[in-house]
């Protein structure tokens, strides 16, 4: 299929994480079959009144070998034009995508150690790496830190505590920059927590996916340690 094609998929399960995090579970209905590579996102196809579709890039959060299917993730926007169609969804309507697009792919071989530093709805290309890839390289070194303001905003913690189940080296951490009292937790900003995986002894590859300002001060942070930039993969959205 080309990257043209534009794809029917039905909405078979909404999941409200938290106050302003949205998932939709996807599923093909014509073509029947939608294949991606972890990393990839999509198109969705807002209907607009003046009949040009607006078009809106959302990251995979689901593994590479499914392909009648895919799981998105939505962050809030207020006054946000595709924030607003997404929230008014009820559950089995049929929503347009094009794609796969994108080629922040997952890196082979891997390194020794890999990172992922994610804020707001940025975890999902990273779930889709971890999903994808579990089986292939189950002995890596994975970390993950997940940044978000409040305690509310913390969710998929029990998907995150399963894939920490099944891989052998995988740990991760909710890092909170507005806690409030009684958060025991780490806090202030991810890009903070970075050096603690001494990637300058230790091959690493670095996935960073959210906040363009977060992406920038850990680009800073590499440079100031000779981090090489084929190390560095990064997607920047707010």
């Amino acid at each position: 299929m080309s990257a043209r094609t534009i794809y029917q998929m039905k909405v078979v399960e909404l999941i409200d994480h938290t106050h302003n995090i949205r998932e939709l579970v996807m599923q093909t209905q014509e073509p029947a079959q939608f294949r991606f590579k972890a990393g990839q996102f999509v198109m969705l196809h807002v209907p607009q009144a003046t009949g040009k579709p607006a078009l809106r890039a959302y990251s995979i959060a689901s593994d590479e070998r499914q392909d009648n299917g895919f799981r998105l993730i939505f962050k809030y926007v207020e006054n946000g034009l595709a924030s607003k169609y997404v929230w008014d969804l009820q559950g089995g309507e049929t929503l347009q995508f094009t794609g796969p697009f994108g080629k922040v792919f997952f890196q082979e071989p891997p390194t020794e150690q890999i990172v992922f530093l994610n804020t707001g709805s940025g975890v999902s290309q990273h779930l889709c790496y971890l999903l994808s890839k579990k089986e292939q390289y189950p002995n890596l070194r994975y970390r993950m830190l997940f940044g978000v303001r409040h305690e509310k905003d913390i969710y998929h913690r029990e998907l995150l505590d399963r894939l920490a189940a099944e891989l052998p080296d995988f740990k991760y951490e909710f890092i909170l920059s507005r806690p409030e009292a009684g958060w025991t937790g780490r806090q202030g900003y991810i890009q903070n927590f970075m050096r603690e995986f001494g990637y300058v002894e230790r091959p690493t590859t670095f996935y960073l996916c959210g906040n363009g300002a977060m992406i920038k001060d850990a680009k800073k942070i590499f440079e100031e340690d000779g981090v090489e930039k084929s190390r560095i993969w990064a997607e920047a959205f707010d």
